[in-house]
């Protein structure tokens, strides 16, 4: 059995597309973003704007079911990408809460 190494990642990406909360780190300031994909140890969203890379944020996604937990983390900024009039943000989880 032969194995496709071209995808590189340590987890599979899930592509979504539901609303979430983020915070700049030293900000109070709540802001809303688009979720774009999740894995393991990876995030990217859409935001109105743009964001250093290495700066840390907060993020909060909470599904629309009471079945599933929330999800509370903090990433960093690998990179922010402007993508017509919003900005992509990709990011590494650096820790869960």
């Amino acid at each position: 059995m032969a194995l496709d190494y071209s995808e590189k990642r340590n987890f599979f990406r899930m592509h979504m597309d539901c609303d979430m909360e983020y915070t700049v780190n030293g900000s109070d300031n709540k802001q809303c973003g688009l979720l774009a994909s999740l894995s393991g140890d990876g995030i990217s969203f859409f935001v109105e704007e743009a964001v250093a890379e290495g700066t840390e944020i907060k993020v909060s996604i909470a599904p629309e079911n009471g079945i599933t937990p929330p999800l509370n983390a903090t990433i960093q900024v690998l990179r922010c990408e402007a993508d017509d009039n919003r900005y992509m943000i990709a990011g590494n989880i650096t820790q869960r809460s």
